[in-house]
């Protein structure tokens, strides 16, 4: 079952954004689609920050974040784990 994951970081935006690209996507690109990740988008918000990615499967997110390599990542850069809600994905489309 597909799942839409939503994924908020509570912090400034500015911040997060820069220590989320320096340090956790170079490894989530690496990584993620192994486990499958198939879209993937970021967003500021008034909060922080807001990642909104489609995965195959939730138990794919579950495996992708315990990689040591991302777990070393969200410490390298100090990132706090953000708070993740999955839902089933109904429809998804791109225009």
């Amino acid at each position: 079952m597909a799942v839409l994951v939503v994924a908020r970081f509570a912090g400034d935006a500015d911040s997060l954004v820069g220590l989320i690209h320096e340090h956790v996507e170079p490894v989530m690109l690496e990584v993620a689609p192994a486990h499958g990740v198939r879209w993937h988008t970021m967003s500021k918000t008034s909060e922080g920050v807001l990642v909104v990615d489609v995965w195959d499967a939730p138990d794919g997110l579950q495996r992708a974040m315990a990689e040591p390599a991302i777990q070393q990542a969200f410490a390298a850069g100090g990132i706090p784990q953000p708070q993740i809600d999955v839902y089933e994905l109904v429809d998804h489309r791109s225009f």
